[in-house]
């Protein structure tokens, strides 16, 4: 089966496991570089974000797409569904991160990390007074997939009360509370601190919007791990510039690389990270992990 990888560098251990299952392998060190090849006979797919490069009619043999990233909102899914190509996702492979990088921004803001840092770059002595612990406060987790519940698994530790917020009805184990997105609002008004770890669809797209915020304690918490656009960033922006919130924290943007003159840059309690939260040792392993068993259940079909 004729298999071109692009977005993934492949280690020649790597290339040789799938050659081993069956596939001839082509790889792209550029997805841009789809440009310059004939894709009509490529039967599987690993990738980012390819189709910003090439259409979908183009791979006239497609059977499967294994993206990269968690979410699918980089494929045209309506087009490949509609030719029943199959699409796999990369599962669990950034979970691990992205929670220890909640974990992170949420003890640095209640333990006044950039305070600390600021004075000892001052090498000045002072006690901070401003601090506050986890324990006992509520969290609105919105997405329960594998970032998800990685997130609710070490909240868990702090002894925090987790509500969790869906889609669909279902049984969700690591959670306090389990609701769907239509008590949203309720839900963002009792809770101390918000995270974000939706996928991003038609349904989520700034679903944190003016109300949404206004909904919020003054002083919450706010976290996104998932996409930029599940925030609206005016609204956003509008309420920061009434001094709301205790500290955001944010990794993905509506507009990515962010630019330098954007107002997200103004507020000393906002931190931002640019899309690296899913970032560390062990994801290249574990990605490819995750492809081999997609690949290995596709040789089934």
């Amino acid at each position: 089966m004729n298999l071109l990888s692009t977005g993934v560098r492949l280690t020649p251990e790597q290339r040789a496991t799938l050659e081993r299952l069956g596939y001839t392998v082509t790889t792209l060190r550029e997805e841009a570089d789809v440009t310059d090849i004939d894709v009509s006979q490529v039967e599987g797919l690993i990738c980012n974000n390819l189709f910003q490069y090439r259409q979908c009619e183009d791979f006239k043999r497609l059977r499967f797409v294994q993206a990269i990233s968690a979410g699918l909102d980089r494929l045209p899914l309506e087009e490949l569904e509609k030719r029943d190509v199959r699409i796999y996702n990369a599962g669990d492979t950034y979970a691990v991160p992205m929670a220890e990088w909640v974990v992170w921004q949420l003890l640095d803001f209640m333990k006044h990390g950039a305070a600390f840092r600021e004075k000892q770059a001052n090498r000045h002595w002072e006690k901070e007074r401003r601090l506050r612990e986890l324990t006992g406060k509520t969290v609105a987790l919105l997405g329960l997939g594998h970032v998800g519940e990685a997130i609710a698994t070490r909240l868990r530790a702090f002894d925090m009360t987790i509500i969790g917020v869906g889609h669909r009805e279902k049984q969700v184990p690591f959670v306090d509370r389990y609701v769907l997105m239509d008590e949203l609002h309720d839900v963002l008004a009792e809770s101390d601190v918000i995270v974000i770890a939706l996928p991003l669809t038609d349904e989520t797209y700034h679903v944190i919007d003016a109300e949404a915020i206004a909904s919020m304690k003054e002083d919450a918490v706010l976290l996104n791990v998932a996409r930029g656009a599940i925030i609206d960033e005016t609204a956003l922006i509008a309420a920061l510039e009434e001094g709301k919130f205790f500290g955001v924290a944010l990794d993905v943007f509506e507009t990515e690389p962010l630019p330098s003159d954007h107002a997200l840059y103004n507020f000393e309690w906002v931190t931002l990270t640019p899309h690296n939260s899913y970032v560390s040792d062990r994801v290249n392993e574990r990605l490819f992990e995750n492809i081999v068993r997609n690949l290995r259940h596709e040789q089934l079909q």
